[in-house]
């Protein structure tokens, strides 16, 4: 399977609007059209779940593929899944977006979920981007 492919049937088709997959350093594997995270994102949020320290974005937020989020919530010490951070976008009319990062043993899988465009709730889109992630972990990514 291509890591389009997790893009597409995946996370888009779970219900995120927008989702990419990418390396520590920001390096794209795959993601949806003209959603892609800045180095700099990249390797802080990767920085911010490898070492849990959400200080640096807890009050500040965060900004990933040029959109600003205000951090929400972090799932770093879950045994049985991927580190995770949640954020809220601060654009005024788009709050209602949340987003979901989580960390694989190489990648940054990222999404974007809107009740606008899905009738999938933020929990279920959740929900799927762990499984992925804990596939991709199983299966040495």
């Amino acid at each position: 399977m291509s890591w389009q492919s997790y893009i597409d049937d995946n996370l888009l088709a779970s219900g995120f609007c927008y989702a990419a997959i990418c390396g520590f350093d920001g390096s794209p594997w795959a993601n949806s059209p003209g959603f892609q995270l800045l180095p700099e994102e990249a390797t802080l949020l990767s920085k911010v779940l490898s070492e849990g320290n959400i200080d640096t974005i807890a009050s500040s937020g965060f900004t990933v593929a040029g959109q600003k989020y205000a951090f929400t919530r972090a799932d770093l010490d879950d045994e049985e899944a991927a580190p995770s951070i949640q954020g809220r976008c601060k654009e005024e009319g788009l709050s209602g977006r949340g987003l979901i990062v989580m960390k694989s043993n190489q990648a940054l899988i990222v999404g974007v979920h809107d009740p606008e465009y899905t009738s999938a709730t933020f929990r279920q889109v959740n929900l799927d981007m762990t499984n992925l992630a804990n596939y991709l972990m199983e299966n040495g990514f």
